[in-house]
């Protein structure tokens, strides 16, 4: 079933995004005052006594983008509200009505759709009085909140749903896989992104940074439902600019914290360098698992042998052995499918859990071809192990000492278990501890 859209509306710089973080208690979408920091539409789900819908944030009404994307932030904002089962149009309480709200409240009036006025910034109860203003703009009473101050946050959020009386209940968080789309700027993953959802949800352009939130899209693939999180590019840290990037690049940090599993693209036509040695290391220490994603494969077939590149990707990230490789062409739909078959296959595979048996048998047939380091005279011993957690699978060694298993040793028993079968294209995390020796007392 699909969730009812409630679409932020509203001229630049009145508080959109921070209507969303404080609705959602949760830092989603990037506030800063910089005019027309938000560009596509930012959607999450909002829950309210096990009901839920979607939140959309939209950019500001008539700004100027410095990279000319108006026409295009524009077109996102026109989707939103009509895709609407409410519009939230959102002024500044502080400033009362001015022409462009005055010039928005005619369009939404158009629409004809359900319509709430929210009056933020409204950070104490004087400034409810003076936003009686607000009536004249004739689309009800205004909602007077503060994100700032926290003042009728959660009043709101309950008329909201007061206004969705068909808003379904929240599924199980246990059954959605939480997909997160990285890269450089302009691999390619706005594009994947719309491709997946069937929408043009993302704004397509060859301007670098065009995404800065990490935007969150539910859709559904083979029967189970997903969550797919376009995050913005990461770039060189000298080329990152102002807050704005500052945040988004800190979004795709916590959009792979929260994810199950990570497409990794990667530009068929640029050298692999330090930005996907920055990402393959995020993924890595994440613990995820990830697919390694060779976007604009259509422009360069015949260019490039599949099997040639992947060699070339496998030996510039050379620590990224056991992660599967793909290619894609998000513009004609090449691969998508195939490509979330993997992922789905790999969320299984992170949560498989082996014995304890078995887990113990492989590693002394393996000490037996090959023991731990000798350090300082003293041999490594592993007197046991055991698989103590999934999503990442890890693995507790109890050992006679810490620094004697080291990571390269770790390493090679994680491909001990990928050779058997195990975790064959995840990542395994490894949890070393010194068994405490028994001392005589006194």
């Amino acid at each position: 079933m699909s969730l009812p859209v409630v679409a932020i509306v509203g001229r630049p710089n009145v508080g959109k995004s921070s209507l969303l973080n404080a609705l959602v208690r949760s830092r989603i979408a990037i506030v800063d005052p910089t005019p027309g920091v938000t560009r596509d539409r930012v959607a999450v789900e909002l829950h309210h006594n096990d009901h839920r819908c979607e939140l959309v944030d939209t950019g500001g009404i008539g700004v100027v983008d410095k990279l000319g994307l108006e026409e295009e932030v524009e077109a996102q904002i026109e989707i939103a509200m009509r895709g609407a089962a409410l519009l939230l149009f959102v002024l500044d309480a502080q400033e009362g009505v001015t022409n462009p709200d005055r010039e928005i409240a005619a369009r939404l009036r158009k629409l004809g759709k359900p319509l709430l006025v929210v009056a933020n910034k409204a950070d104490h109860q004087g400034f409810e009085k003076s936003s009686a203003e607000l009536w004249e703009l004739g689309l009800g009473e205004p909602f007077c909140v503060s994100t700032v101050a926290n003042r009728n946050v959660g009043e709101l959020r309950e008329k909201i749903f007061e206004l969705l009386p068909s808003a379904p209940e929240v599924a199980p968080e246990g059954d959605v896989v939480r997909i997160a789309v990285v890269g450089r700027t302009n691999a390619g993953k706005s594009t994947l992104v719309n491709k997946i959802v069937g929408d043009d949800r993302m704004i397509v352009s060859e301007v670098p940074g065009t995404t800065r939130d990490a935007v969150d899209l539910r859709f559904d693939h083979g029967g189970r439902t997903c969550v797919v999180v376009d995050t913005a590019g990461l770039r060189r840290i000298n080329s990152v600019q102002g807050s704005p990037d500052f945040y988004a690049q800190a979004r795709s940090e916590r959009a792979i914290r929260r994810s199950d599993v990570a497409l990794f693209l990667i530009d068929s036509f640029e050298e692999i360098g330090k930005i996907e040695h920055q990402l393959a290391r995020l993924l890595l220490d994440s613990g995820k698992p990830f697919v390694i994603v060779l976007t604009k494969w259509d422009l360069v077939e015949g260019k490039k042998n599949f099997e040639q590149f992947g060699a070339y990707v496998r030996d510039r990230l050379d620590f990224l052995q056991f992660a599967p490789i793909t290619c894609i062409a998000a513009q004609e739909g090449v691969r998508i499918k195939e490509t979330l078959d993997l992922v789905i296959g790999l969320h299984e595979a992170a949560g498989k859990r082996l014995g304890t048996g078995e887990v113990m048998r492989l590693f002394k047939d393996a000490m037996e071809r090959r023991a731990p380091p000798i350090r300082g005279g003293k041999t490594g011993k592993i007197f046991y192990a055991s698989q103590v957690d999934i999503r990442p699978p890890t693995i507790v060694l109890f050992v006679n000492e810490a620094k004697i298993v080291s990571a390269p040793y770790q390493r090679w028993l994680g491909n001990v278990l990928r050779d058997a079968g195990h975790f064959e294209e995840v990542p395994i995390r490894f949890l070393v501890r010194e068994r405490i020796k028994n001392t005589p007392q006194e």
